[in-house]
């Protein structure tokens, strides 16, 4: 009996042995299936530090220390347990905000699609690319994978610039057309300007050029020490000269003096016709003494010349001069007037002279 009793607890042993055997593998399987499952959780945790991944990791790496330890099943359940809430609280709160960085992604989307619906142009092609953008934006906004709406963005963005850059192109373009007709406009006002400005018939200032710089000059004058002078001048009997060689040679006499004066005169002094044959001389800075003598030395040079009117003949011609200077208090009637006066003495005087006025 004691035989068989032996025997039968030899067996029980081998079995409980077997027994347990399994169960430790089994237990060592499941603390692998723990671990990988672990590494997963962790894996899975993304790198958002303001949810507290930082915190969650830290408590997946006790819970994995305590089970590498083979902590007592208590302490190793609290610990589970502590890591299994962190680890669904955080996926909560994941989620979350991925599905508001989602949300706000799509905001972001929809702006750009008005955005460009708002955009108007005459271009009808443009206006066709960018409506079709926009429909592309509103198809990506639809999507579900952050990836693909990503790479959606990317390929919008990319043929966005390539139409603003066609936009720009044509744009400069069409800009360097228009400066190009504003300087055209420009200079033909430039051109409208001078010719309002000039005589046509001597090329000498006209008498709305000359009013003017005369009442610059005089208020210049009274701001400043910087006074002038003027010489009127008057050819001598202009009228017998059309009545013996025609219009046409008076034309050319009046063309001649606005010649001589411009190569006997500063190249700061304005000549401008007065009216008829009637010429002014404004010397800018000039005294009353040194007009004088200049208008004396004119008149003794235009006594010695001679101008061709045809084949075989010459004309020569005087003139008159009426000098004067701005004095304190003049303005351009007055300073006129004393010059005038002082022509009718030098015609009245035997022309061919100088009077100061």
């Amino acid at each position: 009996m004691r035989l068989i009793a032996g025997l039968r607890e030899r067996r029980e042993r081998g079995e409980l042995s077997e027994a347990l055997a399994n169960s430790r593998a089994r237990v060592a399987v499941l603390d692998d299936v723990a671990r990988s499952m672990l590494d997963c959780v962790q894996a899975l945790v993304l790198d958002l530090d303001e949810l507290g991944a930082s915190e969650v990791r830290g408590s997946l790496t006790r819970l994995r220390g305590r089970l590498h330890a083979g902590d007592a099943p208590t302490p190793l359940n609290d610990e589970l347990e502590a890591a299994r809430f962190a680890a669904l609280e955080f996926a909560e709160a994941e989620r979350d905000y991925l599905d508001r960085r989602d949300a706000e992604l799509r905001r972001i989307i929809q702006i750009l699609t008005d955005g460009l619906s708002a955009i108007t142009t005459t271009a009808a092609a443009h206006h066709r690319t960018v409506l079709d953008t926009g429909v592309r934006f509103e198809a990506a906004s639809r999507l579900s994978d952050l990836v693909k709406v990503r790479a959606a963005i990317t390929s919008e963005v990319a043929s966005l610039r390539t139409v603003v850059t066609e936009r720009q192109a044509a744009d400069a373009q069409a800009s360097a057309a228009l400066r190009d007709e504003v300087d055209l406009l420009r200079g033909k006002v430039a051109s409208a300007t001078h010719a309002a400005r000039i005589d046509p018939l001597t090329q000498a200032a006209n008498r709305a050029a000359f009013d003017d710089e005369i009442a610059r000059r005089c208020a210049l004058a009274a701001a400043s020490d910087l006074g002038f002078a003027l010489l009127l001048l008057d050819i001598d009997h202009f009228k017998a000269i059309n009545d013996t060689h025609g219009h046409p040679v008076g034309d050319r006499v009046l063309n001649a003096l606005v010649a001589f004066l411009r190569d006997r005169v500063r190249s700061g002094d304005m000549i401008a016709r007065w009216g008829g044959e009637e010429f002014v001389v404004v010397m800018p800075g000039a005294s009353l003494r040194v007009a004088f003598g200049k208008a004396r030395t004119l008149l003794t040079q235009l006594a010695a010349s001679e101008w061709t009117i045809d084949q075989g003949r010459s004309l020569s011609f005087t003139a008159s001069i009426g000098v004067t200077a701005w004095r304190a208090g003049d303005d351009p009637a007055t300073l006129v007037e004393r010059a005038d006066r002082a022509l009718y003495a030098a015609k009245h005087g035997g022309r061919n002279r100088a009077v100061k006025g």
